[in-house]
């Protein structure tokens, strides 16, 4: 360690080099909850409302999170994303990429047929 702060024309003394490191920890783990709250404090704004393929029935989820997947219960024959973040709609209830069916944007309403949306992403 000695030898890289003399290349770099600093000779440090290894109080001085403990101390630089607590304070870069310190920092680091201050700027790492920062991020971690913002993220978890995004949400879309509005309604994301569907119709039940078991019911018929209306079902709406208000200022709903960014990345986190509902289950849409009794399937939805159709969908209108009230909000302004695009809802990305699965096949299954897991939100599994593979199940990708297809996306709605801010304002949109979709209908289906055979293939049934059972789960929903936002953000």
């Amino acid at each position: 360690m000695r030898v890289l702060m003399r290349a770099l024309g600093r000779e440090l003394t290894g109080k001085r080099v403990t101390r630089s490191v607590l304070v870069a920890g310190a920092a680091l783990s201050l700027f790492t909850a920062m991020a971690g709250l913002c993220t978890d404090a995004q949400a879309a704004t509005g309604s994301f409302s569907y119709q039940r393929a078991d019911t018929g029935g209306i079902t709406t989820i208000d200022n709903p999170p960014d990345h986190f997947c509902f289950i849409l219960s009794g399937e939805a024959l159709s969908v209108h994303n009230g909000t302004n973040s695009t809802a990305i709609l699965y096949e299954d209830a897991d939100c599994d990429p593979n199940q990708f069916l297809d996306a709605a944007q801010p304002g949109q309403t979709l209908s289906f047929g055979v293939r049934l949306p059972l789960s929903v992403r936002f953000g």
